[in-house]
């Protein structure tokens, strides 16, 4: 057992092998131990680290440090205290949302993620959404695109024809996402004293009811407990059930909503898409705590698709639940693949999700 101190929180974590270094984070039912099985494999040819996240396992339970974000910052730290300057790194569940916002924070210091069983949903607006990191043009709206049209920029009266502007402006979706025009077409800003302060904190509250309403995860995390979940994921006569309960029974009390306080739908597809490491995504079809995203369209699959089918490969485990590690034969087969082929895009496996022309 090994362990360093980040932040004041003793933090649990194991190594096997030697090679390029692997980071494995574990999600919310369970902790480090569930991976033994996956870093015996690796092991010959990578450096595995696998480490519990603050609150679970046997790392400290210091509630303050619960949220993703304290995760993801003791993440960065537990790098540069063991020397690791980059590495792959593979995710599961609450793992793979640290993973991800790491990588945000960090994108020079990942290789490419494996992101397995993420709480993926429809925050409701997916036929309008503009897909993060996309360049549309400012034509009228189309399934892809919230921009508004060249007539609702310029009025109606207003043609480009008689205008004479340059008719490929674009609009550019990511981090800095807005609407770009010349700066003579802009439209004119109040003086701070015009400026409608009751209207500005209505739509304030309007975003903060939308955020609400589209943390789905936070909802399902407010009632449960991490026991309950894994009674979800396995059968009691299971043997899986038993070697994960004892490390279920050490998670920290409110941990789970903790950690999905700033969870929101649409934030965490774009989020995806904001990511410039090659992702491998792989979620099965059985999932009990969440479900497929392709169950009733696969509009998630194709947002987050969209032009990025090179680096952005999602893989549906048809008979597998929340734990793919444990139940999939081939987990280990799709993992080194996922390692050693120089481009994801070319990983061949059966439940691979391809899309479809539409």
């Amino acid at each position: 057992m090994s362990a360093i101190t980040i932040g004041g929180d003793l933090i649990h974590y194991e190594k096997l092998g030697r090679g390029r270094p692997v980071i494995l984070l574990h999600g919310w039912i369970g902790s480090w131990r569930y991976w033994i099985p996956l870093m015996q494999q690796l092991h010959t040819s990578f450096s595995v680290y696998t480490l519990d996240l603050i609150g679970f396992g046997d790392s400290s339970k210091n509630a303050q440090h619960y949220d993703v974000e304290s995760q993801v910052t003791m993440l960065e730290q537990f790098l540069v205290q063991l020397g690791i300057p980059k590495a792959a790194m593979i995710g599961h569940g609450l793992g793979s949302m640290v993973v991800m916002q790491f990588a945000l924070r960090n994108p020079d210091k990942v290789a490419r993620m494996m992101l397995c069983s993420m709480p993926l949903y429809d925050p409701g607006d997916l036929g309008s959404r503009v897909p993060a990191g996309t360049r549309q043009k400012l034509t009228s709206n189309d399934r892809y695109s919230m921009a508004p049209s060249v007539e609702d920029v310029m009025g109606t009266d207003a043609t480009l024809a008689n205008s004479g502007s340059n008719v490929d402006k674009t609009v550019v979706s990511g981090s800095n996402s807005g609407i770009y025009t010349p700066f003579h077409e802009l439209p004119t800003i109040n003086r701070p004293d015009e400026i409608d302060r009751s209207a500005l904190k209505r739509a304030a509250e309007e975003r903060d009811k939308k955020k609400s309403n589209n943390n789905v995860l936070l909802k399902t995390f407010r009632n449960t407990s991490a026991i309950s979940l894994l009674e979800k994921c396995f059968k009691k006569s299971e043997p899986e059930f038993d070697k994960l309960r004892v490390d279920v029974e050490k998670s920290g009390d409110n941990v789970l909503p903790a950690t999905a306080q700033t969870y929101e739908a649409g934030e965490m597809l774009d989020d995806l898409r904001r990511i410039t490491a090659p992702i491998l995504a792989v979620h099965g079809m059985k999932d009990p705590i969440f479900e497929d995203p392709t169950k009733d369209d696969e509009e998630i699959w194709d947002y987050l698709t969209l032009n990025q089918e090179d680096v952005f490969v999602p893989i549906l485990l048809k008979e597998t639940r929340h734990f793919p590690m444990l139940e999939h034969d081939s987990f280990a087969r799709l993992t080194t693949d996922f390692l050693t082929i120089s481009d994801i895009s070319k990983i061949e496996i059966r439940d691979r999700w391809r899309r479809r022309s539409r």
